[in-house]
């Protein structure tokens, strides 16, 4: 892993005194370049290898949200963050879905949690970097029919709807209880959990977010029926979704969403920093060391990269 001074970080806002304040703030950490608004960004990132972009919101001329999703296409190993002092719920979800965004940081920022968010970035991009050369991405849904996709849903309906989207491709497998969803976990290797914040009453997120202190390889595709803005943001930085799709579903775009993360979880295969991290932090006490005794059986299985 490359050291933090020789990596390269954008600040990008139409506030002057911001980007000067974050220069300052870093320039001793990174070397920094700074923006006053998306063309310039975008200059920069063309002429510089940059491994983590800042973003405001809200900037004349094009937003934070499609600056980083052109920042993905000209340097898809940028880690993107967006600062934003406003919380609207379908900016959220494009931002995550078309920018992938790595991390929401809030205005005023916390200068710790700045600091954290950044260094985690750099790592991000530099694993990135490495894994993009040795793991390309899947063109077509067959080439990843042995990864197996667990749908989470209380509804038969709606379980069966999604399992049948996915049956021509993939191994699909349904779970009706997070009580299940346990159990498939500890038997099988699945690569992508999609499902709902709820499931049959019973909160979904404290399953995420073990898996990802525990096998940060499984990636999350959610689906949503608009909760709150707060709510998408702590699921985003602390639960490791990776996706969202908005319910009534479209399925042209939730396959595509789930193919998404069917690429990220192989790019994660390939990430030799994300082994199995088994331990009890963040686990509630509700049923969350359950789940941590049947993955501690079987991630021995998990870690091995076929």
């Amino acid at each position: 892993m490359i050291m933090s001074d020789n990596a390269s970080v954008l600040f990008v806002d139409d506030e002057e005194r911001i980007v000067r304040l974050l220069s300052i703030m870093f320039r001793n950490d990174y070397k920094v370049f700074i923006a006053p608004d998306a063309t310039t960004a975008l200059d920069i990132i063309r002429k510089n290898d940059i491994h983590v972009i800042v973003s405001d919101q809200r900037m004349p001329g094009m937003t934070g949200i499609d600056l980083l999703a052109e920042v993905r296409k000209i340097s898809p190993t940028t880690a993107r963050m967006l600062l934003t002092g406003y919380a609207d719920l379908v900016s959220i979800i494009a931002a995550v879905n078309e920018g992938e965004v790595y991390r929401f940081l809030n205005k005023p920022w916390n200068q710790e949690d700045l600091k954290a968010a950044l260094a985690d970035g750099v790592a991000v991009a530099t694993e990135a970097r490495r894994s993009s050369r040795d793991f390309p991405a899947l063109e077509q849904p067959s080439l990843a029919s042995a990864v197996k996709l667990l749908a989470i849903d209380g509804v038969d309906r709606t379980r069966h709807a999604t399992m049948e989207l996915f049956t021509g491709n993939f191994s699909v497998i349904g779970a009706s209880t997070i009580a299940d969803a346990k159990e498939i976990l500890s038997m099988h290797d699945v690569g992508v959990i999609i499902t709902d914040t709820k499931v049959g009453g019973e909160d979904a997120m404290e399953l995420l977010s073990s898996l990802r202190i525990n096998y940060p390889r499984i990636t999350a595709v959610l689906l949503t029926s608009v909760p709150d803005s707060q709510t998408i943001i702590n699921l985003i930085n602390h639960s490791g979704i990776y996706r969202f799709a908005m319910k009534p579903i479209a399925p042209n775009t939730f396959r595509l969403a789930v193919l998404a993360a069917i690429n990220e979880h192989h790019r994660r295969c390939a990430d030799s920093r994300l082994v199995r991290k088994v331990g009890v932090e963040h686990v509630g006490a509700d049923g969350g060391k359950e789940i941590l005794d049947r993955i501690k059986q079987s991630l021995g299985r998990f870690t091995a990269i076929s």
